[in-house]
């Protein structure tokens, strides 16, 4: 949506609370398209700021353009803080954005204007802006989403700590925002070990950011910051191989017999495996299953099983596989889609895949408006049965839970 407001050369009004990532998303933008940004916070001007310095040319009063205006080129003018700038920067902010001109200053072709701005709630200070005003806008609500900043987060080195915190609670954005936990991850990546290891010092360099409880959380959490791997582990998604450096590790961890090596692995990356950024992470190119399968060949039994029941089991990574629920409950005896969950379900390495498809029908037949065409389709129901017959037990058992409580009778084959 962003991107097409800026083809189109149209303002935008991006909504949500404060260190949510407004202006990180126009960054983000900006990248992608391979355009500039300018960002100002208009809570920190003063008027000469943006409307510029008057003064005389030819008898006549004009106003010199502050030098941070863009002048050429193409880009995204973001203007932070609208609703809660004072009135008199408030004005011709608002002249700039729905008119591309400020006085003799005027925005070049190739440029944008999009504004912040915070909720009209008790929370916050802000001037509000009418609807009429709104309506030359193209409003954009912004909220924080879990799965897409962990999945960022990774990518961009936020501390191990803090990530693991927030993929362990889905609550932590409620009332800490993302930049904050950024900031959080930024302090505690320049603690010294021993800092760390004083509770008093760690605990004094968060307090400025979190709340005690979420302090006290991220503090209890410390033992499993650090790690013995030399490799990131993130990277086992997606470029785990024979003769991968990683491999090479794990190789030689198991000749000397340092099963803890494995078992940070494990304890790692099985919580990922199981949150909600692993759909972000396939979207990305970031998570293969077949270097997933290549990593679960190299673990001892016990350890496999663990992530493969957390990939299994996590249905934001039912698209991984190739097999869909229409495909499982439509003539499934004797199709290709049985022929895949035989296959899987012989292939040790692939096995969790049947997990996977069990996921994702269990989710389809719980969607309402189709459980009364299900309940009279013969068809469905045989396919279902069938189904039954070949999944491993764990999964079956996962599968009848499904249907006694969506009232789904499966006919079994004869």
């Amino acid at each position: 949506m962003l991107e097409v407001a800026y083809r189109a050369r149209r303002p935008v009004l991006l909504e949500g609370p404060t260190g949510i990532g407004k202006s990180e998303l126009v960054r983000a933008l900006a990248e992608q398209l391979g355009i500039g940004t300018v960002v100002l916070d208009l809570s920190l001007l003063e008027p000469p700021d943006l409307v510029g310095l008057p003064v005389i040319r030819d008898g006549r009063t004009i106003y010199a353009a502050p030098e941070v205006l863009p002048q050429s080129g193409a880009g995204i003018l973001m203007l932070e803080e609208l609703n809660r700038a004072e009135r008199y920067i408030q004005q011709p902010a608002l002249q700039l954005l729905s008119a591309r001109r400020l006085h003799q200053y005027e925005l070049p072709p190739g440029w944008v204007c999009f504004a912040a701005i915070n909720p009209e709630s008790a929370d916050y200070q802000v001037t509000p802006l009418d609807r009429a005003l709104r309506a030359r806008f193209l409003g954009v609500n912004v909220r924080a989403d879990r799965a897409t900043w962990l999945a960022w987060a990774e990518v961009n080195g936020v501390h191990p700590g803090v990530v693991a915190l927030v993929r362990a609670h889905e609550r932590a954005f409620d009332d800490v925002p993302p930049r904050t936990w950024t900031y959080a991850a930024q302090v505690l990546s320049v603690l010294r070990p021993e800092e760390i290891a004083a509770g008093e010092v760690l605990r004094d360099a968060l307090a400025g950011y979190l709340p005690p409880s979420w302090v006290e959380v991220l503090i209890a959490s410390r033992d499993a910051w650090s790690s013995r791997l030399s490799f990131d582990i993130r990277s086992l998604l997606s470029t785990y191989g024979p003769g991968s450096p990683a491999a090479r590790e794990l190789a030689q961890a198991r000749e000397r017999g340092e099963t803890d090596r494995f078992d940070e692995v494990v304890a790692r990356l099985a919580p990922l495996l199981a949150g909600p950024e692993v759909a972000v992470l396939a979207s990305q190119g970031r998570l293969s299953l077949a270097a997933f399968e290549a990593l679960c060949a190299d673990l001892p039994g016990d350890h496999r099983e663990r992530l493969e029941e957390a990939l299994g089991s996590n249905a934001t990574a039912t698209s991984l596989i190739d097999v869909r629920p229409d495909e499982l409950l439509q003539n499934y005896p004797g199709s290709a889609a049985e022929r895949r969950i035989l296959a899987w379900r012989a292939d040790p390495l692939r096995r969790y895949r049947v997990g996977l498809a069990v996921t994702a029908l269990r989710a389809h037949l719980e969607v309402q408006a189709r459980l009364t065409d299900i309940r009279r389709s013969n068809a469905a129901r045989i396919a279902l049965g069938q189904i039954l017959t070949q999944l491993p037990e764990p999964w079956a058992l996962r599968l009848v839970e499904t249907l006694k409580k969506t009232g789904i009778t499966p006919i079994r084959p004869q």
